[in-house]
């Protein structure tokens, strides 16, 4: 039998069985999830596994509250062009929890897939932002100063675009 994860697991696509690059597959994993199917030497399906690999709507009203947006540092994007994160790969036992999710616009969450960065968060501390080797200290991740100030009372901050002249 072939587990998900096992080196030996069918990644081809659904049209033809074309084999497709494995970091392909794990990239469409991450934004659609998968379900496992469990099948005999002969290919006969034995298990059709559940999928609870995404965030609900739910779950991503509660990350918008608590990140206001990416979270990557000096990031603008709202929480309604973002997506929901698994800090901790669902592939590898990771769980679909607010706790371990967190919202990254598209393009700082290709980033941190292909670039080499991770993001490491201790209970319910802090999420810690983690470049590849030798490109710097690992980045506090703060939750968006719009939220804060929303928050906290406090004067929002100055608009981005200036009135047209």
């Amino acid at each position: 039998m072939r587990r998900p994860g096992d080196p030996a697991t069918l990644r081809s696509c659904e049209d033809d069985q074309t084999a497709l690059p494995a970091w392909l597959v794990a990239q469409q994993i991450c934004d659609t999830g998968t379900v496992a199917c469990t099948v005999d030497p002969s290919g006969n399906p034995l298990d059709l596994g559940h999928e609870t690999r995404l965030f609900t709507a739910r779950q991503r009203i509660a990350l918008a509250a608590r990140d206001g947006g990416c979270r990557w540092r000096g990031c603008d994007r709202a929480a309604s062009h973002c997506e929901a994160h698994h800090i901790d790969p669902h592939a590898q036992g990771g769980r679909t929890d607010i706790d371990r999710g967190i919202l990254l616009c598209r393009w700082h969450h290709r980033e941190l897939h292909h670039g080499g960065w991770r993001i490491i968060r201790q209970g319910k501390g802090e999420f810690v932002l983690h470049p590849p080797p030798g490109r710097g200290d690992p980045i506090v991740l703060t939750p968006r100063l719009a939220l804060r100030c929303a928050w906290a009372d406090l004067a929002p901050p100055p608009k981005r675009f200036r009135p047209g002249a």
